[in-house]
C-alpha cells in the first residue's frame, strides 16, 4: 500500500513539475516576444525616418535649399535612435552577428560624405535601409515573432513587420526619385524604368494585404500609386513642385506607418493573450 502511495505521489510530483516547467517556458517565450516587438519598433522608426532623409537628401541635392534645416534635424533623431537601439540590444544580449552596429557606422559614413550625387545618395540609402529591414526580420525571428506557434501571432507579424513595411519601403523610393526628377526637371528613361517597376511592386504589395485592411486604405494608396504613375507617363513630373510631391508622398507612407504601429500594438494584445 505504501509503495503504491509513493508511486502515486511520484507521478503527481512529475506531473506537477512538467506543468509547471510549460507555465514557465510559456512565460518566458512571451516575455521575450515583448522584448522583440519593444526592438522591432525602434528599427521601423529607423526605416520610416531613413526614408525621409532620403527624400529630402534627393531634393537638396538638386538645388531645394529649404530641406537644410529639416535634415539636420532628421540626422539627430536617426542617431538617437541608433543609440537607444544599440543600447537594447545590449540590454537583451542580442546576438553580434545579428546587431545593427554595422548599419550605425554605415549610417555615420553616409552622413560625413559631402561628395555625393543625388543618384549616390538614393542608391546608398536604400542599400542601408534593405539592411534595416533584413535587421527587422532577423529581429522578429530571433524573438519567435515570424515563427511563433501560434497561428495568429505569426500573420499578424507576416503582415505587419514583413509586407508593410516592405511596401512602405517602396513608397519611400517612389518618393525620393520623384522629388529627385522634379528637382532636376529631368527624366531619364533609366529613371522612368524604376519608377514604374517600383510603382508596380507597390501595387503587388497591396494585393498581399489581408482583409482586415479597409477597401479605403487600400484605395488612397492605389490612387497614389496611379497619380505617379500617370505623371511619370505623360512627363508631367518634370514640372511638379518637389516640395509638394514630398508632402503628398509623405502624407501616404505616414499612413502606412501607422498601420503598422496599430498592427504591432495588435500584435502584442494577442501575445498578453496567447
Amino acid at each position: 500500500m505504501t509503495s503504491i502511495l509513493l508511486f502515486i505521489g511520484l507521478c503527481v510530483s512529475i506531473i506537477g513539475l512538467a506543468i509547471a516547467r510549460h507555465h514557465y517556458s510559456k512565460k518566458s517565450a512571451k516575455r521575450r516576444s515583448y522584448q522583440g516587438l519593444e526592438g522591432s519598433k525602434q528599427l521601423i522608426e529607423l526605416i520610416k525616418l531613413t526614408q525621409q532623409h532620403r527624400g529630402m537628401h534627393s531634393g537638396f541635392l538638386n538645388g531645394q535649399s529649404e530641406f537644410s534645416s529639416k535634415l539636420d534635424s532628421l540626422k539627430a533623431d536617426i542617431s538617437h535612435r541608433y543609440n537607444t537601439l544599440l543600447r537594447l540590444e545590449q540590454t537583451l544580449n542580442y546576438p553580434k552577428q545579428l546587431s545593427c552596429q554595422l548599419q550605425y557606422i554605415q549610417w555615420q559614413k553616409l552622413i560625413r560624405h559631402s561628395a555625393l550625387n543625388s543618384a549616390q545618395s538614393f542608391q546608398t540609402h536604400s542599400r542601408l535601409i534593405a539592411r534595416l529591414l533584413d535587421s527587422l526580420w532577423d529581429m522578429s525571428d530571433e524573438f519567435a515573432l515570424t515563427s511563433s506557434q501560434d497561428d495568429t501571432v505569426r500573420a499578424l507579424a507576416q503582415q505587419y513587420i514583413k509586407t508593410l513595411p516592405n511596401m512602405a519601403e517602396a513608397l519611400g523610393q517612389i518618393r525620393a526619385l520623384s522629388v529627385q526628377v522634379a528637382a532636376k526637371h529631368s527624366l531619364s528613361s533609366d529613371k522612368k524604368l524604376q519608377l514604374l517597376f517600383t510603382l508596380g511592386k507597390v501595387d503587388a504589395h497591396i494585393d498581399h494585404l489581408d482583409q482586415s485592411h479597409s477597401v479605403q486604405e487600400k484605395q488612397k494608396i492605389r490612387d497614389f500609386v496611379a497619380q505617379i504613375r500617370k505623371k511619370t507617363d505623360n512627363q508631367e513630373l518634370l514640372n511638379s513642385q518637389p516640395d509638394d510631391l514630398f508632402k503628398d508622398a509623405t502624407l501616404i507612407i505616414d499612413g502606412v506607418f501607422a498601420l503598422i504601429f496599430t498592427g504591432v500594438d495588435r500584435l502584442q494584445k494577442r501575445i498578453h493573450l496567447s
